[in-house]
C-alpha cells in the first residue's frame, strides 16, 4: 500500500469510493476539503483504497472522510490513515457507529451527538433575516470563533463567495448547494433554538432538498414537524482536551462534519 497526499487530479477516485460505499459522490465538498485541508490516500495496484483529510485550525484539528474500499476492509486500513494525521494537539471528528471503537482506541471520547436531516422544507419562512455581504465578513468570523472557537475565515470567504449567509438580530445561517440536488444548511450560530429554527426556515424555503445536521431537541422537533427526515447519527468526538472550545451552546448545526 502507497500512502500520499491527495490533490485535486484524485477528485474523481476520490468521489467513486464514496459511491462505491454508498456515499454521495459530493465533488464539490471533496474539491472544497481538499482545496482547504489535508488529503491522504492508500493505494494498491488497483487504485485508490481509503481517504482521510484534516483540516487544521490554531486551535485544533478536524478529522473527516475517513473512508475505506470494501475490498480493503477490517485490514487496520482506517487506523493507518486517521493515525498518520494526529498529532500532539487537540483534535475533533464525527464518528459513525461503525467507526467510534476505533476512535476510542485512538484517544478520542464523545461529546455530544449530531443528527442528520434531508428533505425537502415544508414550514414558512421566519422572515427574520437578510442576505449578508462580503462587507460583513469581519463579523461573521469573529461571531464564529466566539461560538466554535475556531478561526476559519476562509469558511466563511467562501460561503459568501459560492454560497449564501443570512443574518439575524440573534444569529447567523450558512448556506452552500453542495450539488444540484442538494442545499446544505449550516453553520448555523444562534442565541437560542427557536432563533436557530427561524434561521432553518428562511434559508431552506424555496431551495429544494436540503441537509441540516442538528442536536438540539427543539431544532430536531421543528425540522421533523416540516418534512425534514432523520437519516443517522454521528457522535461528536474530541482527543486532547476534555470538550470543545467556544459557547457551544449557540452552535446549532455545522455546515460539514467534516469542518468541526
Amino acid at each position: 500500500m502507497e500512502l500520499r497526499r491527495l490533490d485535486l487530479d484524485d477528485l474523481p477516485a476520490c468521489s467513486d469510493l464514496a459511491e462505491s460505499r454508498s456515499w454521495s459522490r459530493d465533488e464539490t465538498k471533496w474539491e472544497f476539503l481538499l482545496t482547504h485541508g489535508e488529503g491522504w490516500g492508500l493505494f494498491d495496484e488497483h487504485g485508490l483504497v481509503g481517504t482521510t483529510i484534516v483540516t487544521r485550525y490554531p486551535e485544533l484539528a478536524s478529522v473527516s472522510m475517513v473512508l475505506v474500499a470494501e475490498r480493503a476492509a477490517r485490514q487496520g486500513h482506517a487506523r493507518r490513515l486517521v493515525s498518520h494525521v494526529l498529532d500532539t494537539g487537540v483534535s475533533t471528528l464525527f464518528a459513525t457507529p461503525m467507526g467510534r471503537s476505533l476512535y476510542e482506541q485512538l484517544g478520542f471520547h464523545a461529546v455530544g451527538f449530531t443528527d442528520i436531516h434531508t428533505g425537502q422544507f415544508t414550514g414558512p419562512a421566519a422572515d427574520i433575516s437578510h442576505i449578508a455581504t462580503h462587507a460583513d465578513l469581519d463579523d461573521l468570523v469573529a461571531l464564529d470563533i466566539k461560538v466554535t472557537g475556531l478561526t476559519r475565515p476562509f469558511l466563511w470567504e467562501s460561503l459568501l463567495t459560492r454560497g449564501s449567509v443570512r443574518v439575524s438580530d440573534h444569529g447567523i445561517a450558512g448556506s452552500w448547494r453542495v450539488r444540484d440536488d442538494l442545499l446544505l444548511i449550516g453553520p448555523v450560530i444562534a442565541d437560542s433554538p427557536t432563533d436557530a429554527c427561524a434561521l432553518i426556515a428562511d434559508s431552506a424555503v424555496g431551495n429544494g432538498r436540503v441537509r441540516v445536521d442538528v442536536h438540539d431537541p427543539e431544532v430536531i422537533a421543528y425540522v421533523r414537524k416540516h418534512g425534514m427526515e432523520s437519516w443517522g447519527e454521528a457522535v461528536w468526538m474530541v482527543r486532547g482536551a476534555e470538550t470543545l472550545p467556544g459557547d457551544r451552546t449557540r452552535y446549532h448545526a455545522p455546515l460539514l462534519q467534516a469542518l468541526g
